[in-house]
């Protein structure tokens, strides 16, 4: 059995030597007793799921405009339908004046009491005539006429001839008035003079295009102005209206 003294110096020695063995793990340890702190916990975020999936094609890029593509197109050229005011003429009983193809020409003749029109649309004349448009006494008719006789003549400047001429575009036209009568039709009588000198006339019965009741006008429109006897009558018409 051991003594006291030696067990005491042996509980001596151990208590001596437990600091300087923790002091060594210490510093094996790295000379830092503190733990290291612990990582956060990363929590991964869910995955992103893809587009879904739509039948559409996607749209192509669109290209780059140019100064040609954005220039605006030129105007159209204006349309023959678009006419400048004819020339005016009025007197109460007699207009004589040259015509050409442009502008028009409107003549006028006669009072309050009723006026009679004939009007040249622009763009009917190949070349220019000279025209007359009166009232007259002494025209020719056919059967009673219905209101005042006219007369109009068609003349080549500086040439005694009296051409018949044809529009080249739109019909001439012609408003008279009816006198108050209803169904009135239009005498024409085509004066033309044979090689003797004599004249002999040709009389042609026109429907109206159409009748203005309120203002007691007729309308009429025609192929061809010369040298011609004009008044309204009651006569059933031979020929129909010119064509529009």
């Amino acid at each position: 059995m051991p003594s006291p003294n030696r067990t005491n110096k042996s509980l001596g020695f151990v208590t001596f030597a437990l600091p300087a063995l923790l002091a060594a793990v210490a510093v094996g340890c790295g000379g830092d007793s503190t733990p290291p702190p612990a990582k956060p916990e990363v929590t991964a975020a869910p995955p992103t799921p893809p587009p879904a999936a739509t039948s559409a094609a996607p749209e192509e890029p669109k290209p780059e405009a140019t100064a040609s593509a954005s220039a605006a197109p030129p105007p159209p050229p204006p349309t023959s339908s678009v006419e400048r005011p004819p020339v005016l003429l009025s007197d109460e009983e007699e207009l004589r004046a040259p015509v050409t193809s442009s502008p028009g020409a409107k003549f006028e003749i006669g009072d309050d009491s009723g006026r009679a029109v004939f009007r040249i649309r622009e763009n009917a004349l190949n070349s220019p005539y000279i025209f007359t448009f009166k009232i007259d006494k002494k025209a020719k008719t056919t059967g009673i006429p219905v209101g005042k006789t006219y007369r109009m003549i068609v003349q080549v400047e500086n040439s005694q001839d009296l051409p018949k001429v044809e529009t080249a575009d739109k019909p001439f036209e012609f408003s008279f008035p009816t006198a108050g009568k209803k169904d009135v039709n239009l005498a024409i009588g085509e004066e033309i003079l044979d090689a003797k000198g004599i004249a002999k006339i040709t009389w042609t019965i026109v429907a109206p295009e159409k009748i203005d009741e309120s203002m007691g006008i007729a309308h009429f429109k025609l192929p061809a102005a010369g040298n011609y006897h004009l008044h309204m009558t009651l006569k059933a018409p031979t020929a129909p209206p010119a064509p529009k």
